[in-house]
C-alpha cells in the first residue's frame, strides 16, 4: 500500500501537520452536498493496523479481521477471540526490516468460493526470500481451518501457490479477491516508492508488476483460465488479466454487474477509480489518472483504459478502494461505490443516466478527536458497510473497525 511520501509509520506526521488544510475541488465531476452525511459505529478497537475484515459462507456470523501486522482474528458475539485464526511468523529484527512492510506484513486474506466445505482460504502476505539480493518476497499461501477447532488455522496445512520476488515487492502487494467466475485474482503493484533508477514494469508483459493476475487454485499447481487475455500468447505470462497499474490496494466486485472497480494509488498528481476489464492497459507509467506521469511520444496512448473518476491532491493523498453499498441502513447510499482516501475523507460515486460517474464528498457527523488513517473498507453479511484504519493517538497508533450509520 502505497504512502506518497513515506509509509503508514512515517505518514502519521506528514497527514497531522495537513489535516487542518481544508481543501475544494475544482473538478467538474464532483458535487458537495450537506445533505449527505454519515455517522460511525464502533465495532472493535481491539487490533493496532485492520485493513479487512471478511466474512465466510459458513453461516457462523463471524467476522475475520486482518492485522497488517500479521494476524488475523475472529470476532465474535462483538468480542475478538484472545488465540489469532493466524499468527505469521516474523523476522523483522534478524534482518533489521522493521515496521508495515517487514517479514510476515500481510496484504489481504480471501475464503474459497466453497469454503464451507473445503475449508480453504487464501492469504498475500510478506515472506522472507530465496533470492539473496531480495529483501523479501511476495506470497499467496493456501491454508487449511484446524481440522480439531474451526476458529484456528491449521499452519502445517499451508501450500504457496505463488511466489513473486523482485525489487521493491515488499511495498507492491495488494488484494487478493475471488471473482464471481470463481477463479483468484490478485494485484501486483509498479510502485518505486523512493527507489532510484526503479524500472517501471507495469506495461511488461513478462512482469507480474503492475498487474491484476487471475489464476484457477482450484488445481494444484495453479491452473491458467483458458479465456485468459494473453493465455497462449508468447513473451507474456499468462496470469495477466489487466495491465498498465500503478498500485491497486483496493478493489471490488460489484454484486450486480459483476464488473471489477478498482481504486489506483497515484504518484504526484491523482488519484483514480476505474472499471477494469479483460485485458485492460490502464496506462501506468505513462498516465496517471487522466495526467501525463512520463512523457514518451513513441508512446500510443490510445489505446490506455481512460479511469471513470479521478481526483487531485487538494483532495487526498491515497485512494483506498470501497466497495457498492447494498444494505438498508443507509438508503441515501443505495447502488453507490462508497470508498475513501487515507486522509480520513469518505466518498460515494454514482453512475448519472448520461452514463457519467459523479463523486461525492460524505460528510461525517461524528467525526473523531483524533485522524482517522482510512485502510480499507468491506461488508458483513447484511451488505452493511465497514471502514477500518488507525488514529495516530497521544498514546500511539490505535486501530478501529466502524460501521458505515445514516
Amino acid at each position: 500500500m502505497k504512502i506518497k511520501l513515506i509509509y503508514l509509520t512515517l505518514a502519521l506526521v506528514f497527514l497531522s501537520c495537513n489535516q487542518a488544510k481544508k481543501k475544494t475541488s475544482t473538478q467538474e465531476n464532483v458535487k458537495t452536498s450537506n445533505s449527505n452525511s454519515i455517522r460511525l459505529e464502533l465495532l472493535t478497537d481491539a487490533l493496532k493496523n485492520p485493513i479487512q475484515m471478511s466474512i465466510p459462507d459458513d453461516n457462523t456470523h463471524r467476522k475475520f479481521l486482518t492485522n497488517r501486522g500479521g494476524q488475523i482474528w475472529i470476532l465474535e458475539n462483538k468480542t475478538v477471540l484472545p488465540i489469532p485464526f493466524l499468527q505469521l511468523n516474523t523476522a523483522q529484527d534478524s534482518l533489521g526490516l522493521e515496521g508495515p512492510e517487514g517479514i510476515g506484513t500481510i496484504n489481504g486474506m480471501a475464503f474459497h468460493p466453497q469454503f464451507s466445505g473445503n475449508h480453504k482460504f487464501y492469504v498475500c502476505y510478506n515472506a522472507a526470500p530465496s533470492i539473496a539480493s531480495d529483501p523479501i518476497k511476495l506470497v499467496i499461501s493456501e491454508f487449511l481451518v484446524d481440522e480439531d477447532n474451526p476458529n484456528l488455522t491449521n499452519k502445517e496445512s499451508e501450500i504457496r501457490i505463488l511466489e513473486v520476488e523482485g525489487e521493491n515487492i515488499a511495498n507492491n502487494g495488494g488484494k487478493i479477491a475471488f471473482g464471481p467466475d470463481g477463479y483468484l485474482y490478485i494485484s501486483i503493484g509498479d510502485d518505486a516508492i523512493g527507489v532510484e533508477n526503479y524500472v517501471h514494469h507495469a506495461q511488461d508483459l513478462n512482469h507480474f508488476n503492475g498487474k491484476i493476475l487471475r489464476i484457477n487454485v482450484n488445481t494444484l499447481p495453479y491452473s491458467i483460465p483458458s479465456d485468459n487475455p494473453f493465455a497462449g500468447i508468447s513473451d507474456a505470462k499468462p496470469e495477466i488479466w489487466a495491465y498498465g497499474l500503478r498500485k491497486m490496494w483496493r478493489y471490488t466486485f460489484d454484486p450486480k454487474s459483476k464488473q471489477l472497480f478498482g481504486a489506483d494509488v497515484g504518484e504526484v498528481q491523482q488519484e483514480e477509480i476505474n472499471i477494469v476489464t479483460k485485458g485492460a492497459n490502464l496506462g501506468w507509467p505513462y498516465m496517471e489518472g487522466e495526467s501525463v506521469y512520463m512523457e514518451d511520444n513513441s508512446i500510443d496512448k490510445s489505446g490506455f483504459k481512460s479511469p471513470i473518476n479521478t481526483y487531485s491532491h487538494e483532495d487526498g493523498v491515497c485512494i483506498i478502494g470501497g466497495n457498492f453499498y447494498y444494505g438498508k441502513e443507509n438508503p441515501y447510499l443505495q447502488n453507490k461505490l462508497v470508498f475513501g482516501d487515507f486522509r480520513g475523507s469518505i466518498f460515494s460515486l454514482t453512475k448519472e443516466t448520461n452514463g457519467k460517474w459523479t463523486r461525492e464528498l460524505l460528510e461525517i457527523q461524528n467525526k473523531l478527536d483524533d485522524v482517522f488513517l482510512i485502510c480499507g473498507f468491506d461488508t458483513d453479511e447484511d451488505n452493511e458497510l465497514y471502514v477500518m484504519g488507525f488514529s495516530n493517538t497521544d498514546v500511539g497508533p490505535k486501530g478501529a473497525i466502524y460501521k458505515i450509520m445514516h
